[in-house]
């Protein structure tokens, strides 16, 4: 089975455009449309302070006696 792939656009009356495939006149074929999604546009990185603001109430209830711990919560608030 061959295949070939190219890149092209629907026409605003539903006509697809493909290049002239003359050695296949005459013959069944079978079409295959896959839409190409949409480059995503990267959003802004959130600084460690909006992080740290976001997510402290979470680790606050978090009692240890841990000094590592403890210096970084204190770091960090």
């Amino acid at each position: 089975m061959e295949a070939f792939k190219f890149a092209t656009t629907v026409l605003k009356n539903g006509i697809i455009k493909i290049p002239e495939l003359e050695n296949f006149t005459n013959q069944k074929i079978e079409v295959i449309v896959v839409l190409k999604s949409e480059k995503r546009v990267k959003t802004e990185r959130n600084s460690m302070n909006d992080f740290l603001l976001n997510w402290a109430g979470f680790f606050s209830t978090v009692e240890t006696d841990d000094p590592r711990f403890n210096y970084l919560m204190e770091k960090y608030k």
